[in-house]
């Protein structure tokens, strides 16, 4: 890589950052995971991530907020006031996170104004027509506790990239996100089966490392003099850069660089030796005994394009056995699917149910790919 500044910036990325980043690079959609008391601070530091370092429009959504369609395609809109667009602005213009928009403050859209009374017979009908759009990053608290009705939703809008109201049909913008945000005691609930293929990562985040963009705000706060709550926060948030970690254009990351990492990712070299090292992870996979199925087709194709955008960020322009390896490690947690007793693999040659259910347990997701790692050869 002949770009060591842009390497050195990305190593100074919090995980989140790094997450997001990986998101926008790959156009995929990811899980954050988090305890239960600390699913608020996660949603409020992703709104300042991807306001502040990508210069994007967001919304967060409750749980409550996902029990409705309806509700839902409403709260993901625009507001009213970023929807305008001025008239020497180019298409390619509106769909870059460089707008100006508001960020922060009031998380909800408004519905759009539209008059329903009789005109006047001198004067035009002045019905507004509802040309909003859906936000850039939907940050969606809960997720895997939303209706069905919502997640089928939310899975056509990433396929189709479009939504459907009332009135009109609604597009994503060129950049588009959706954050499902899942707390750790409820995470044994899934999504549905195909929207969960969909997402591209997963990623638990320790509340113990910190959420450092809350944390300088709570900062600004104390020096102030006032304690400070999350709306409070993304509010002060808006009306300029953090103090120590100042996001300008210098420090964030503008569009062309998310391009440039991409492209880079895109012309990573990888040898047979290393792709035959990942076809036999995804093999092995399939094959451990407690896993009950979740290694689809599309899974190993994001687990090939994640090792591939790992390499520029790390500098270099081929994929490494550790890239892969780090790689299954964020594809497949949320995919696999741990085997019941009665469906574990030996009890089909003789082993009773007693001993399956001895073996499973404890068993998760993260264990059956470590002793995936340690079991298959490496590659010198």
């Amino acid at each position: 890589m002949d770009d060591p500044g842009l390497v050195e910036r990305i190593q100074d990325l919090t995980d989140l950052e790094l997450a997001v980043l990986l998101s926008l690079i790959a156009q995929h959609h990811s899980i954050l995971e988090t305890r239960d008391d600390a699913l608020d601070d996660l949603a409020a530091e992703l709104a300042l991530i991807v306001s502040h370092v990508f210069k994007l429009k967001y919304v967060i959504l409750e749980r409550d907020d996902l029990q409705s369609v309806d509700r839902f395609g409403e709260l993901i809109l625009e507001q009213e006031s970023d929807c305008s667009v001025p008239s020497n602005a180019s298409e390619s213009d509106y769909d870059t996170p460089n707008l100006t928009v508001q960020q922060g403050g009031n998380l909800h859209s408004k519905l759009a104004s539209i008059s329903f009374r009789r005109s006047d017979s001198n004067t035009p009908s002045q019905q507004k027509l509802d040309s909003r759009r859906v936000v850039n990053v939907i940050i969606a608290k809960d997720f895997n506790l939303a209706k069905e009705d919502v997640q089928i939703q939310v899975l056509e809008l990433i396929r189709k990239r479009r939504i459907y109201s009332r009135t009109t049909v609604h597009t994503t913008p060129k950049v588009f996100l959706f954050l499902p945000l899942i707390a750790t005691t409820s995470k044994q609930i899934r999504l549905t089966k195909h929207l969960n293929d969909r997402i591209f990562i997963s990623h638990h985040h320790d509340s113990e490392d910190g959420f450092p963009n809350l944390e300088e705000l709570d900062s600004r706060f104390e020096d102030q003099g006032s304690t400070y709550s999350v709306d409070q926060a993304l509010s002060v948030a808006k009306q300029g850069p953090l103090a120590e970690r100042s996001i300008t254009e210098e420090v964030g990351f503008a569009s062309y660089t998310i391009d440039l990492l991409r492209t880079r990712g895109r012309a990573v070299t990888i040898t047979p030796e290393i792709r035959r090292y990942l076809q036999d992870i995804v093999v092995f996979l399939r094959i451990e005994r407690g896993v009950d199925g979740g290694i689809s087709p599309y899974a190993t194709t994001l687990l090939l394009a994640l090792s591939k955008y790992l390499a520029p960020l790390h500098g270099i322009d081929y994929v490494t056995p550790s890239l892969v390896a780090l790689a299954a490690k964020k594809v497949f947690p949320h995919r696999i699917v741990i085997a019941s007793p009665s469906r574990e693999r030996s009890t089909l040659y003789g082993t009773d149910i007693e001993s399956a259910r001895d073996l499973l347990r404890g068993l998760d997701p993260d264990k059956v790919i470590q002793h995936v790692l340690d079991t298959v050869e490496c590659p010198n």
